[in-house]
């Protein structure tokens, strides 16, 4: 058994992208590690992509036997993976040759943290319109985020006071984990198709403490129009993905954590429904998964839906009001 075990989950991959991200794991100055390439039923040839890769016994590939979906995928790459240690590797994207060996000594030196977050830069071409929201997250966590180790729970507090917004902890391809830990937390949602890392972070620091590296860049997420994260944010996707995420963390939660969150929840949920009604009001894309989900919790939450649309309006009627 390797000491950690590379996830890799691909579907329609970049060619290019997807050896530079093999090349990066091969470049490692640690090297006791296994790589999984599963790949999610895609519409293009990938194994004779990887197939010079899979020359060296570390690396192993898979297909799925059906489409499974983003979340679905991840799962299937934890459940083929028995390392004591897990990293995810996205198709599009690099890490410096340092990277897991720093995250493991930083999990050695510290034995309370189940986790280890990385970070890294953005990097894309000037005409998407995602670039300033990424840099934007990165200057967030650089301001607000220390290097060093996090109580769990303290840093989700601080995440609640600001409404689960940005993603403080980042992307899976740079989030190095204790399998005891995700086999704790559970699986990934297979129906969230936005905020599926998000939500399992949250999962994750309300069980564990969390070691931020802060005080370099380890690798690189790759920004392009083909990417998922760009997909979803053009079509409307995981619009209300955040309240999911609320809901689910506040069922988690007790005493006065409790109220915190459902306070920020109910904040969030006004942002949202004038995000909602700006892109219809724009003519942007409103997914209907995401549309679904509002549905849903206006059903389960009618007040606060309620208040947050008459909080709206009331809004709009006074900038009208105020322009004439």
């Amino acid at each position: 058994m390797s000491a950690v075990s590379i996830l890799i989950p691909t579907y329609n991959p970049r060619s290019d992208f997807l050896i530079a991200a093999l090349q990066s794991l091969q470049a490692q100055s640690f090297s006791g590690w296994t790589a999984l390439i599963h790949d999610d039923c895609s519409n293009k040839e990938v194994r004779s992509v990887v197939a010079p890769f899979l020359a060296d016994p570390r690396f192993r590939f898979e297909t799925s036997a059906k489409r499974m979906g983003i979340g679905g995928n991840w799962n299937a790459c934890a459940e083929h993976s028995d390392s004591p240690i897990v990293a995810f590797l996205f198709q599009d994207d690099l890490w410096s040759p340092e990277y897991l060996q720093n995250a493991i000594q930083a999990l050695e030196c510290h034995p309370t943290a189940g986790f280890v977050t990385l970070d890294h830069r953005y990097e894309g071409n000037d005409d998407m319109t995602t670039m300033p929201l990424y840099e934007a997250v990165r200057n967030f966590k650089k301001k607000n985020i220390r290097s060093g180790l996090h109580e769990g729970k303290e840093l989700l507090r601080f995440w609640i006071n600001h409404e689960l917004h940005p993603n403080i902890i980042g992307e899976p391809s740079f989030v190095v984990m204790r399998r005891p830990l995700m086999q704790q937390a559970g699986k990934f949602l297979t129906d969230m198709p936005q905020f599926l890392d998000t939500e399992y972070w949250l999962r994750l620091l309300t069980i564990t403490d969390c070691v931020c590296l802060m005080d370099r860049e380890y690798g690189v997420f790759r920004v392009h129009k083909d990417g998922a994260s760009a997909m979803n944010q053009e079509a409307g996707e995981g619009l209300f993905d955040r309240l999911r995420c609320f809901d689910r963390l506040i069922g988690l939660l007790s005493g006065e954590d409790r109220r915190t969150a459902m306070n920020a929840r109910n904040n969030a949920v006004r942002k949202m429904i004038a995000k909602f009604f700006s892109r219809v009001g724009s003519g942007k894309k409103t997914s209907p998964k995401g549309g679904g989900a509002l549905v849903k919790f206006a059903l389960q939450h009618p007040f606060v839906i309620l208040e947050g649309v008459r909080r709206h309006f009331f809004a709009r009627e006074n900038r009208i009001a105020h322009a004439r």
